[in-house]
């Protein structure tokens, strides 16, 4: 017996394996105001050193931010954060700051200034390396300075069947899924 299978466009094709944990980039405007920005292209890139590749489009204040101070914070947001997650993609940070309409409660990092969304289930403080265009968007690898996660989230991997560690994962438009199940083999 043979499974049936059916052909997507190749448009669609990203949305077959890019479902993993959507990430709010947060970053620093020139005027001192901060930023955050939801990017669903993100993936570790090195695990020595530790490295993260997020793809940002260079019309958006955060490719700016991130051009200008050479680094970002990358906040993993909590399941409970889905409607952060769509504001904060909603308007421009050109336009508004978002942590003051949308009264997002943050924090400061200690080794990158910008802010860290209060709830989420963990960040990474980032250092910007290098960065390769794309056609729309540039890909930025970044090395970690900093790894912080939720107490309760964590424990030599991301509990994702615990509360603490549901993450948000983006499949396309206003579409989210979190972890359910954990396979054992």
């Amino acid at each position: 017996m043979q499974d049936a299978y059916v052909e997507i466009g190749l448009d669609q094709s990203h949305r077959l394996i890019n479902h993993g944990p959507v990430v709010l980039v947060s970053t620093r405007n020139a005027d001192g105001t901060y930023d955050v920005a939801p990017v669903a292209w993100n993936c570790p890139a090195s695990k020595d050193p530790p490295m993260l590749l997020v793809m940002v489009g260079r019309g958006h204040r955060t490719w700016e931010n991130i051009d200008r101070t050479g680094e970002f914070i990358a906040v993993v947001p909590h399941r409970s954060q889905s409607e952060l997650v769509m504001t904060a993609g909603s308007v421009s940070g050109r336009d508004v700051n978002k942590f003051e309409k949308f009264a997002v409660e943050a924090f400061s990092g200690e080794k990158v200034d910008a802010l860290v969304p209060q709830g989420c289930v963990g960040f990474l403080e980032c250092k910007v390396e290098n960065t390769m265009s794309g056609p729309r968007a540039d890909a930025i690898l970044a090395r970690v300075l900093r790894a912080v996660v939720a107490e309760g989230a964590f424990d030599g991997r991301l509990l994702v069947e615990t509360e603490a560690g549901k993450t948000l994962h983006h499949l396309g438009e206003k579409i989210f899924a979190t972890p359910a199940d954990t396979i054992i083999s």
